[in-house]
C-alpha cells in the first residue's frame, strides 16, 4: 500500500471514530523536529528528524496518534580506522500509536507514555540499500498546554525498525507544537 493511501485510510478511520460522538471531535495537528541517534550502529552517525502528527482522543486518557516522519542519519566517518565513504541512511516512517495521559485541548502540564507501530523504510543512496518492514517505537514525553488550543510537546522514543538481518535501532528526541481544533473533552 502506498504512503498516500495509508495516510488517507488513517485519517478516514480517525473521522469515523469521531462520528460516534454527537460533539464536534477534538483533533490536534502539529509538527516536530529533533535529533535521531542511531544505537549500536557504527555505520551511522547522529542525524536530524522532522515530521507531522494528528491526534484524536478516544477517551479522557487515551489518544490515537497518526504520524509521518523523516530522519537523515549522519555520515559514519571512520569505522575501525577505515573511511567507509558513504552517507548516512534515511529512515522514513508512518503509522498509528496510542498515548496514555496527554489529552489535546487542555491547558497545563501533561506527562504521557506512547507506543506506536507502522511502516519503517531504511534507504541509503550510496549502497543501494532499500528495505521496508513493520516496526514500532515506544517512549515517554511531556506536553505543556499553553492554552486549550496550543501544546508544546517534548518526547523521547526508542525506535525499532526491523530489517532482513536484524534491526536498525535509534533514540529519537523531538520538540513539537500541536494546534487543537474542536471541543474540549
Amino acid at each position: 500500500m502506498s504512503v498516500r493511501k495509508t495516510i488517507v485510510v488513517v485519517f478516514a478511520v480517525l473521522l469515523l471514530v469521531s462520528t460516534v460522538s454527537a460533539e464536534v471531535p477534538t483533533i490536534s495537528v502539529g509538527g516536530f523536529g529533533g535529533l535521531s541517534i542511531p544505537v549500536i550502529q557504527e555505520d551511522q552517525a547522529n542525524g536530524t528528524e522532522f515530521g507531522v502528527r494528528a491526534r484524536m482522543p478516544l477517551m479522557s486518557v487515551f489518544v490515537v496518534e497518526a504520524s509521518f516522519s523523516l530522519a537523515q542519519w549522519g555520515d559514519p566517518g571512520t569505522v575501525q580506522g577505515i573511511n567507509l565513504g558513504i552517507s548516512g541512511s534515511k529512515l522514513t516512517s508512518y503509522g498509528l500509536g496510542v498515548t496514555i495521559g496527554h489529552t489535546p485541548g487542555k491547558s497545563g502540564f501533561k506527562p504521557f507514555a506512547l507506543i506506536s507501530g507502522g511502516m519503517y523504510k531504511v534507504t541509503n543512496d550510496d549502497t543501494g540499500y532499500d528495505e521496508s518492514k513493520l516496526g514500532f517505537s515506544t517512549g515517554l514525553g511531556v506536553a505543556y498546554g499553553i492554552s486549550p488550543s496550543l501544546d508544546i510537546d517534548v518526547r523521547g522514543l526508542a525506535v525499532f525498525a526491523p530489517q532482513e538481518d536484524g534491526s536498525k535501532k535509534a533514540v529519537s528526541l523531538t520538540f513539537g507544537l500541536n494546534y487543537t481544533f474542536g471541543s474540549e473533552l
